[in-house]
């Protein structure tokens, strides 16, 4: 076999194995944008407008007893185009972020 030949069967079997999963492969995801977060009266939420995937809303807030620590409040994931709700304690809020979840 020349070595021109084996060229060409070594370039078919790498299309026959490789063509399939170039195929298959889905198209890249972009994580979710365009997010806002709000929080009042006993609530948080976070909401997505673009992107793909999904996200939750995450709360940090700070007790009043420094022997109890932080309170972390995390939300349900949801997709894009959904808002994450989630109850939230009293206590003064710290942070509060859109998380993305998978």
């Amino acid at each position: 076999m020349s070595l021109r030949h084996r060229a060409a069967v070594l370039a078919g079997a790498a299309a026959l194995a490789f063509g399939p999963a170039v195929l298959l492969a889905s198209p890249a995801a972009a994580a979710p944008t365009g997010c806002t977060t709000q929080y009042g009266s006993g609530s948080a939420s976070s909401y997505c407008s673009s992107g793909t995937g999904m996200h939750q809303v995450v709360v940090l807030q700070k007790h009043a007893s420094p022997l109890a620590g932080p309170i972390l409040v995390v939300g349900p994931c949801v997709p894009v185009g959904q808002t994450s709700h989630t109850s939230i304690t009293p206590w003064p809020v710290v942070s509060i972020r859109a998380n993305t979840c998978g």
